[in-house]
């Protein structure tokens, strides 16, 4: 049987993402290299104390984002001289290498905090881009992320994802209960308190809902949790496995895992539980669906060959191919490109590794290679990076690194064990 399935058994009963000048500057999307970006000092208006705590946080949380996307490398600060006019300060920029200057001002407005940002062409002098932004002083991380992923869009036409977040689930209270945070390790929150069980999240393609596996009733029913009103309701509750699987991308149908007595199979059902269809059917376990992102094929996992592997299906159930691997596969999840599967594999005596299969190639390539076991993965929303689970540093953890195995970092360290997380769209409010 497959590591997926002892995994859900083991975890259920062994505790009982104004203005432009331009559309889009495609000075990265035509060369595919960084940019070369200068971000001066945020400007303080009223000099005040507080306004200078926010200007210096919004201008380090946004330089984080932008090396982070790895479209960008940050050209260290010059002195800045109040006297000196934007010609001498973009000369000096450039002489530097900068291509692009971010300026911004911060001000505080009662509760809200307000800052106007510029970006401008350091050869010309030209505005790229400006804009005022507004929030609650309370949601400054939120505001440095929106100005973050807009940057990014201006840059390659595609939206940045440090808006989005990570669910996953953790034990350091004795009991798996789920978790949020933001994708850069902030904001932590705990969204369940049921010293139950509760496993395997997924978000909503809207990244207003995660469905999950709970055993709040005594029972592996499928949840929602709906992150907008506030509330969950059980969506699955039939006697026996009802393990979260995939969303459709229409977010109004949900590929899972159910038993309901016999070997576990996949089934089609809608939001209100009802069963549309069921998917494969066998005297096997098919389990970890994932839709492609046109919504008309499934990758999943099955042992009909004695032992779990890739495969592929039309949404209608036919088509059933394998997909060409060696060892023991797990967890698949269909890149938003379209264009890969990233998974986790073992190899015979070995640890779990993941592998990513590029489909017009039928390649697969090893991603992590450190003695350790590494499985769930999940895709960032522009699909150039995974936030996955690893036993790398001893105990259980959640890490993230780009797609092409490097740039390896954990999430967050929080006691107990984390498992199985789900990286959200890119959120908005």
């Amino acid at each position: 049987m497959k590591k997926i399935f002892f995994f859900i058994l083991a975890v259920l009963f062994s505790a009982v993402a104004v203005y432009a000048q331009v559309d889009v500057y495609l000075s990265l999307s035509a060369t595919g290299k960084r940019s070369d970006i200068a971000i001066e000092y945020f400007v303080a208006a009223d000099g005040k104390a507080d306004t200078v705590k926010y200007a210096k946080l919004l201008k380090e949380i946004i330089e984080n984002d932008l090396i982070f996307s790895r479209y960008f490398n940050i050209v260290q600060d010059i002195p800045k001289n109040t006297e000196n006019t934007l010609e001498e300060r973009l000369f000096s920029w450039e002489k530097k290498g900068a291509s692009v200057l971010l300026t911004a001002s911060v001000s505080i407005d009662g509760d809200k905090l307000v800052l106007e940002s510029n970006l401008l062409d350091v050869a010309t002098g030209e505005t790229i881009w400006k804009r005022k932004y507004k929030n609650e002083i309370l949601n400054y991380r939120y505001m440095s992320h929106e100005i973050s992923d807009e940057i990014v869009r201006k840059f390659t036409g595609e939206t940045g994802i440090a808006r989005s977040k990570i669910v996953f689930v953790n034990d350091g209270t004795r009991f798996k209960e789920l978790y949020i945070i933001d994708y850069d390790g902030y904001n932590l929150r705990r969204l369940t308190k049921d010293n139950k069980i509760n496993i395997l999240p997924k978000w909503s393609p809207d990244g207003k809902q995660i469905i999950y596996t709970s055993y709040l009733y005594n029972n592996p029913d499928l949840f929602v949790l709906d992150l907008v009103k506030n509330r969950r309701s059980i969506i699955s509750k039939y006697q026996g496995l009802n393990a979260s699987g995939s969303f459709s991308p229409d977010g109004k149908k949900i590929l899972l895992t159910l038993s309901r007595g016999r070997y576990p199979n996949l089934y089609l059902i809608n939001m209100s539980g009802e069963i549309l269809q069921r998917m494969t059917e066998g005297s096997y376990i098919d389990t970890s669906p994932s839709f492609a992102p046109n919504g008309q094929e499934v990758v999943f996992i099955s042992d009909r060959p004695g032992y779990p592997q890739l495969y592929i299906m039309s949404i209608d159930g036919g088509n059933i191919r394998r997909l060409t691997t060696s060892g023991f596969c797990d967890s698949p999840s269909w890149s938003p490109r379209g264009d890969k599967i990233v998974f986790t594999m073992r190899q015979s005596k070995g640890n779990y590794d993941l592998y990513v299969y590029d489909l017009p190639t039928a390649k697969i390539t090893k991603l992590t290679n450190n003695h350790r076991n590494n499985e769930n993965p999940t895709w960032s929303p522009d699909g150039r990076f995974v936030t996955f689970y690893s036993n790398i540093s001893g105990k259980g953890e959640i890490y993230i690194m780009a797609i092409d195995g490097s740039g390896i970092r954990k999430l967050v360290e929080l006691p107990g064990t984390s498992y199985t997380p789900s990286w959200s769209p890119t959120l908005t409010r």
